[in-house]
């Protein structure tokens, strides 16, 4: 079955480059073409289009209106802008777009893009997690603290006294964040002492993201969800992205794959709490079959359920506008051979780091993934980083 993808630009050369790309793709993508404007958004009236490449700088705003129209018509399209570095305008456009990608870049990063961001539309559309999801009494929403300080750092010139006081609001949000700030997840480079200082040096990204980790985390009663443990979970997150964030720093990935490997580890396992907060009595079933069979949280949820943790995480990053690149991460963990593309990505570090850190389980790397990318050998050198780690935390203790 073709894809179908609708390409707008005003941009001769862009125009050429994008024909380019797709025409040796016709047999897998049907793509359509449009200068922008009034004529776009009839395009999109027709139905069935998987995904949507605009170019950042239509005029009198039509990136931003075709986004928000393209996000509003059913059924989820891939959504990717290509922007022309250090233009003012793109800000307002991230958090419609599901990859900003430079108008410059290669035609096979294009590609690969597409193909990721359609494949997680998939993947989060399945019948089966669409059946669990209705199963849960309620879908976590966002806390009205989180809302109140995503509205504030949405601002380009947002106040970080206003945002520190908001999280200050908060004594476990406030403390869990500046652990998180000074922390070997972050790697900040000077420590910060309050939450006016964490935000300054996290910057409104970093920050929005990290509150939103700890409000989910801190939302739930510990003792009520007993033999699941919160506490557990948190510390193994935590560790999961710092050894992430390390991998990708190790393979020399741009700030950017670091930071989302470090996220991607941070809300690996978020779907585990949802699922044993709403279904206690089918996930205590879970972790009966986890400790009888010696299975990994992912396989017991399958039999159990029909899908795992890492789908319903996935679902609920996306439904809260988190970037692709943390969702595939979470989405993938257990399987990225399902994932499209051949380069190293949060995700690749995220399943290098789980299943480093995945003792006492049969848990092993998907090789064939690693192949793919060219990595399996630096698998031994992942898996030593955190042993020395591990070593030296021995001896400072």
């Amino acid at each position: 079955m073709t894809r179908r993808v609708l390409l707008v630009t005003e941009d001769p050369s862009a125009h050429v480059a994008l024909r380019d790309t797709f025409s040796p793709l016709s047999a897998e993508w049907g793509a359509d073409f449009s200068r922008g404007g009034p004529e776009a958004m009839n395009y999109l009236k027709r139905p069935g289009y998987d995904a949507l490449i605009a170019d950042a700088h239509l005029p009198a705003n039509g990136c931003a209106e075709l986004l928000t129209e393209a996000r509003r018509r059913p059924p989820p399209m891939a959504r990717i802008v290509l922007a022309s570095p250090g233009r003012m305008e793109v800000i307002g456009l991230v958090t419609l777009a599901h990859r900003m990608l430079p108008k410059t870049c290669p035609a096979a990063e294009l590609i690969g893009a597409i193909q990721r961001a359609h494949s997680l539309r998939e993947l989060l559309g399945s019948p089966s997690l669409a059946a669990l999801v209705g199963r849960l009494a309620s879908v976590p929403a966002l806390s009205a603290v989180y809302t109140r300080i995503a509205e504030e750092l949405a601002f380009p010139d947002f106040s970080l006294a206003a945002v520190g006081g908001l999280v200050s609001q908060d004594v476990g949000i406030a403390a869990k964040l500046l652990q998180m700030a000074n922390s070997a997840l972050v790697g900040l480079r000077k420590p910060a002492s309050t939450p006016s200082q964490a935000v300054r040096i996290l910057g409104a990204d970093l920050t929005r993201t990290l509150v939103l980790a700890v409000d989910l985390f801190s939302r739930y009663n510990p003792h009520a969800l007993k033999p699941f443990s919160i506490e557990a979970l948190w510390d193994r997150s935590q560790a999961v992205g710092e050894l992430a964030a390390t991998i990708a720093a190790a393979e020399r990935a741009e700030e950017q794959v670091v930071r989302e490997s470090a996220l991607g580890g941070l809300f690996l396992d978020i779907g585990r709490l949802t699922l044993a907060s709403q279904l206690t009595g089918p996930y205590k079933e879970i972790l009966a079959l986890m400790r009888k069979e010696n299975l990994d949280a992912a396989e017991a949820e399958r039999r159990v359920l029909g899908t795992s943790h890492a789908e319903v995480g996935a679902y609920l990053l996306g439904l809260w506008g988190m970037p692709d690149g943390l969702v595939e991460a979470v989405a993938w963990h257990h399987n990225p051979s399902g994932c499209p593309g051949s380069a190293f990505t949060p995700l690749t570090a995220v399943h290098a780091a789980d299943t480093i850190l995945a003792e006492g389980i049969k848990v092993n790397p998907d090789w064939a993934y690693l192949e793919r990318l060219g990595l399996r050998d630096r698998y031994a050198t992942w898996r030593k980083l955190w042993q020395e780690r591990t070593t030296r935390d021995e001896r400072e203790t």
